[in-house]
């Protein structure tokens, strides 16, 4: 992408040195002309080998192949003449290639003016990790930026110390570039406060409709990429980007100057990242300067992917902080932007600033959700010493503005809760750990050599069941984690032993198990060194935390039973109550209906109850009851749906017909009944002879319609009466005359069959 925007023009031209009276000190210009607008300026200086001859140095040889340290020396310094720049610039950018760790084996100091003979004071540059990818083969330094005083310079010195470490191979320092950039013609930040501010009043005139929820958390103003990004390049096609859901946020510092017009800053960083870098855009998502004024960066709005933390630019929201924060504390107005913007993303994507997760697609370890730079890979000092260590007071900033109340209770191993044994211990490298910190030991074998442990006794608030939950950051020092901590934990239930396999939770939140725990400090979560699993892996005792586990109370019904017929209009309703102690409220309801939408019966008690009497005006062939236990958390319970019916209204029944068979000598009897509910269950069947008072039972509980029956004496009259009883028991009242007698009956002279005629 570089060449496809500025390799157009080369021009290699010999380098004045202070007015350009000095013989013989040259350098190698690399001229750029771009297809931009005069709006920004950018040229390349590249010094090689040919270069540094003319210049001061102690300790250090010049070879073929550039600077190293003379063989009886162990570090070497390098001071340049002052050099006039290709181009007035209000910032410029080192980029060095060499062999050896850039972490300790080069340190680079520029300074700059615009008088060759008083010259700035010197200014450390690190290595600005967030301007490189891991393909890069140059080193990326900080961005230096003009005082605003001043506005631009013309004249920059370096000065290089090389450094030997004997378990590094010698360093050599091939090539160094010097990229100055002049991005002063374009509109001041004061502009571009303005010119939102007039946007923002036009847009908010012509919106009929709000577009957040009155609950959302405001997004902060934002300077307009379409007002400081004017350039034609800023409009590219954006057919190629990237999306992902935000799940992270990311804390970055420009490591470049703070002290110019933020608005020019920013610009040169996106034509440093667009050109030098060849990445066609600014990587960070957003940018703030020291008084609070937010940036919008990358192209694409919500959900593009930056290009800003390698791996983890997917699904991370990146804000950079204009500056250096090293050694000194971002001001106020800039921390509360950074909260401001960070509050709005975590409401609306619901991001837990206190938690951790592995949802980056591109990253296979657990993450904090709010995070530094440095939190990655823990190989970059960003965002600076001194921003990062505010993050646990972001963390708590971000919750109180979008009301996140986490449901933990959380333990650092920094407080008074934790103590460890009197032994070594290690200290995670680039302030990595939960709340910026954790220790860390090296696992072993071996009982003898075993030293190292940790207890953690936190504050019970109320008695109660918890889950425990530890934490294994994700930290880069070198080795793996242990396959096999070993935690034992103390509870009203006596001591349990658990083994955790660090390496393959790390960076995230991973149980202990759940835990009867009482009021108070009796409780202790204890971590030793010793393992059966491996030697020399890293043991991390880092925070823990506890989730109150509500104990539910729920209801479970006794009667009416599932299914059930009743045969009475009051009923009474009983069920009982699992952890009646947890209930806040308990509500009864009978409905028509399964969704309990038509209720004909609802009581609300605040004390645990367990029955009551309901008495209905009319039977059902459906009802439905249930229970919901309110617990004190305000978590309704329900129990589960009983269906029942009522059926208080008896069947009726009667003889409908007899057939005397004469040549056999019997009657063939037939009756029916009818049920407005359930339905007939059986019949009982009486009769007598005529004349008499009393009945006499003939078929008790037939479930038949229809039998034969031989009378007693053949020339006697008999009648017959029937009584129903219905599926819910309801049972019809004794006809008090007969239905039917045997003179009604139809006569047959020969023998015919019939079918068999059941109810059934």
């Amino acid at each position: 992408m570089a060449n496809r925007y500025f390799f157009a023009l080369i021009i290699v031209f010999l380098i004045s040195i202070y007015d350009l009276s000095l013989p013989n000190q040259s350098g190698q210009l690399l001229a750029i002309e771009t297809n931009q607008t005069p709006e920004i300026i950018i040229n390349d200086l590249i010094l090689g080998p040919e270069n540094f001859k003319y210049s001061n140095s102690s300790s250090l040889m010049l070879l073929d192949e550039g600077l190293a340290i003379e063989p009886d020396s162990l570090s070497g310094v390098y001071i340049s003449q002052p050099i006039k720049a290709p181009n007035k610039f209000n910032a410029v950018v080192p980029q060095w290639v060499y062999d050896g760790s850039e972490d300790d084996q080069l340190h680079l100091e520029l300074r700059t003016g615009n008088n060759p003979s008083k010259l700035g004071p010197w200014v450390d540059i690190h290595v600005a990790y967030d301007w490189m990818l891991p393909e890069d083969e140059d080193v990326v330094g900080d961005m230096l930026a003009v005082p605003a005083l001043d506005v631009t310079h013309e004249y920059l010195q370096f000065q290089i110390s090389l450094n030997r470490d004997p378990d590094q191979s010698d360093p050599l320092l091939h090539e160094l570039t010097l990229t100055f950039i002049d991005s002063t013609s374009g509109p001041s930040v004061e502009d571009l406060i303005r010119e939102q501010k007039e946007f923002s009043n036009n847009e908010t005139k012509a919106s009929t409709t709000s577009r957040v929820s009155a609950d959302s958390y405001p997004k902060p103003e934002v300077i307009s990429r379409d007002l400081w990004c004017t350039h034609p390049d800023c409009d590219y096609d954006p057919e190629n980007l990237d999306y992902e859901p935000v799940t992270h946020l990311i804390l970055h510092h420009t490591v470049s100057g703070s002290d110019g017009d933020s608005a020019a800053i920013v610009r040169a960083i996106w034509a440093y990242h667009t050109y030098t870098r060849g990445w066609g855009d600014i990587g960070y998502n957003f940018l703030v300067d020291i008084k609070g004024v937010i940036f919008e960066g990358h192209l694409g709005g919500d959900d593009v992917v930056g290009i800003h933390a390698s791996g983890a630019n997917a699904g991370s929201m990146a804000l950079a902080m204009i500056g250096n924060y090293t050694d000194i504390t971002p001001p106020e107005p800039m921390l509360a932007s950074a909260v401001d913007l960070f509050s709005w993303k975590a409401d609306q994507k619901n991001i837990d600033v206190f938690d951790a997760s592995n949802t980056l697609p591109n990253i296979k370890w657990g993450l904090p959700n709010l995070m530094g730079h440095r939190d990655v890979y823990g190989t970059t000092q960003c965002p600076g010493d001194t921003a990062h260590a505010l993050i646990p007071i972001l963390r708590d900033e971000i919750a109180s503005r979008i009301g996140l109340e986490s449901p933990y209770i959380y333990v650092d191993e920094l407080s008074g809760l934790f103590t460890k044994s009197d032994a070594n211990w290690y200290v995670g490298p680039y302030q990595c750990g939960y709340n910026t910190h954790a220790w860390y030991t090296w696992s072993t074998t071996s009982p003898d050599a075993s030293a190292n442990w940790g207890e953690w006794r936190p504050q019970i608030p109320l008695s109660g069941r918890y889950q425990i939950e530890i934490y294994a950051p994700y930290c880069n020092t070198g080795a793996s984690e242990t396959e096999g901590a070993h935690y034992t934990v103390q509870s009203t239930q006596g001591t349990d032993s658990i083994i955790i396999n660090q390496n393959d939770r790390i960076g995230l939140w991973t149980s202990l198990g759940d835990y009867n725990l009482e009021a108070g400090s009796g409780t202790v979560i204890r971590l030793d060194d010793l393992t059966q699993t491996d030697s020399n892996r890293g043991v991390w005792f880092d925070a823990i935390r506890l989730l109150p586990i509500e104990v539910q109370p729920t209801a479970a019904l006794e009667f009416p039973l599932n299914e059930s017929w009743l045969s009475e209009r009051t009923v009474t309703f009983t069920w009982q109550i699992d952890n009646p102690d947890n209930a806040n409220s308990i509500e009864f309801q009978v409905a028509t209906d399964e969704e309990f939408q038509n209720r004909i019966a609802n009581e609300v008690w605040a004390t645990p109850t367990y029955t009551t009497s309901v008495t209905f005006a009319k039977d059902y062939a459906a009802l439905y009851w249930r229970v919901i236990v309110t617990s004190e958390s305000n978590n309704e319970h329900p129990s589960s749906v009983n269906r029942f019916g009522i059926d208080t209204q008896p069947p009726s029944s009667s003889i409908i017909k007899l057939y005397w068979f004469e040549r056999i000598g019997n009657y063939q009897v037939f009756w029916n009944g009818s049920d407005a509910l359930r339905g007939i269950d059986k019949f009982n069947i009486d009769y007598r002879a005529a004349g008499e008072e009393s009945w006499e039972r003939w078929l008790s509980d037939t479930k038949s319609t229809s039998a034969s029956f031989i009378p007693p004496n053949p020339l006697q009259i008999y009648e017959f009466r029937s009584q129903a009883v219905d599926k819910s028991g309801n049972i019809e009242a004794a006809h008090l005359s007969a239905d039917i007698n045997t003179e009604e009956a139809y006569v047959f002279d020969q023998a015919v069959l019939f079918p068999i005629i059941s109810s059934q």
